[in-house]
């Protein structure tokens, strides 16, 4: 057989088939981004965390240990890690067939992360009406708010996302090997990782 066969039946070797579908490897490359940013944030909270504003009075400003309560935020998380099971049962019985079950399981998770929006959203408004922290307040409130803030926009886009998938699979307009909340349970699973961090640095370590 000549070089050039050789070099021919080379280019052609047939290639073993990927892992991951193309929508799937999109949303990976999405999620790498996504925890890049939530590492400069957290990076961020850790390095100002504890620093004065200029003129700031010790004692007389909200801080992590004298205005974060657990209370809520401890019922807000339980929610919140308990929706990755939700969605876990429900593609479970999705991939069983077993339709009715599915749509229930996906509707609990999505209560579930409405519950923690809704009481971030209380927790927030606590802080602001008792406390008086605001984003303005010192840089705690600053990094307090962005991070926890852009933490919560990404669980109303999950609940929102969900939301829309439930209501297609309802009206039975997604097939069966539709993509849709295979790839949106990894974007849960990795926002329910996410703040298993935050929760243990704002809340347990920071404080």
């Amino acid at each position: 057989m000549s070089t050039a066969a050789l070099a021919s039946d080379a280019n052609h070797a047939p290639t073993e088939p990927s892992r991951f579908t193309t929508r799937e490897t999109g949303l990976l490359a999405f999620l790498c981004t996504e925890g890049s940013l939530f590492t400069t944030l957290i990076i961020t909270y850790i390095i100002f965390l504890g620093e004065k504003m200029p003129g700031e009075i010790p004692g007389e400003m909200p801080t992590p240990s004298n205005s974060l309560d657990l209370g809520l935020v401890i019922i807000n998380s339980i929610c919140l890690l308990s929706s990755s099971l939700t969605i876990y049962f429900a593609l479970s019985a999705r991939k069983r067939g077993a339709h009715g079950l599915y749509l229930v399981w996906f509707g609990l998770t999505i209560l579930l992360g409405l519950e923690f929006v809704v009481g971030t959203g209380y927790e927030w408004y606590d802080l602001m009406t008792k406390y008086h922290l605001f984003p303005s307040t010192n840089t705690f409130g600053s990094t307090f708010y962005l991070l926890i803030g852009f933490h919560c926009l990404h669980v109303l886009i999950g609940v929102v996302t969900m939301s829309i998938i439930w209501a297609f699979d309802a009206l039975r307009w997604l097939t069966p090997k539709c993509e849709a909340p295979e790839i949106v349970s990894w974007y849960w699973h990795f926002v329910d990782g996410v703040w298993v961090v935050i929760f243990t640095l704002v809340y347990i370590v920071g404080r």
